[in-house]
């Protein structure tokens, strides 16, 4: 008779410890779901922004200017080799044949080279460069420095925290000092040597630049 009252409350005790049991597993389980959505989020500030270590997240992007198309052909066998994106300073008043007439002290190449606070105009959209951590900056070389427009442009912009990959195109010159001018201009960044590039440098050359100025 006692077998009988007690088989039934023994039952009773062990569905209830059973129910006690999964109910504690369910909520670990929430709770380890909640401490990886913290971490997830932890890649945020607190008002929400990316994290440093999600801002320079490694994107790198080529900026050049080409009047003639040499340097834009390199620019664009840099982004090949790097993954980068693209961007031209367009001229707001276009170069013309008779503008780059280097023999003519009265073109307005000669004259825009000889003045040093010449700043030409940009006519390509405004540039938010603020998501990339590399810019290689490529430019043509006349008279040994970087064309005035160069100047317009590292001017105008925030190169903080970024580090700077310039690059040059010539018949023959060097980059020489073109390209600390242009650091000293834009007062920011962190620039490597660079170079100069042919503009039928093969893929070999364009690796072999990336990997001397990483």
């Amino acid at each position: 008779m006692l077998k009988r009252i007690l088989a039934p409350l023994v039952l009773a005790c062990a569905l209830l410890a059973l129910a006690g049991c999964t109910g504690q597993t369910a909520q670990e389980g929430a709770d380890s779901t909640s401490v990886s959505s913290g971490g997830n989020d932890a890649a945020s500030s607190s008002d929400g922004s990316p994290a440093a270590s999600e801002a320079s997240d490694g994107k790198s992007i080529v900026v050049y200017f080409s009047a003639t198309g040499t340097t834009e052909g390199v620019a664009e066998k840099i982004a090949a080799a790097t993954d980068s994106d693209l961007y031209e300073i367009i001229p707001a008043d276009p170069y013309t044949t008779e503008d780059l007439n280097y023999n003519d002290n009265l073109s307005r190449t000669s004259v825009e080279m000889a003045d040093e606070s010449a700043r030409p105009a940009i006519g390509s959209d405004p540039m938010d460069l603020s998501g990339y951590s590399t810019v290689y900056l490529g430019y043509p070389i006349w008279w040994g420095e970087a064309p005035r427009i160069m100047s317009t442009f590292v001017e105008s912009t925030d190169l903080s925290s970024m580090t700077i990959v310039p690059f040059c195109t010539s018949g023959g010159s060097s980059i020489g000092d073109s390209a600390k001018t242009l650091e000293q201009q834009a007062g920011t960044g962190i620039w490597t040597p660079g170079g100069r590039l042919s503009g039928s440098a093969s893929d070999d050359d364009i690796a072999a630049f990336v990997e001397r100025n990483r």
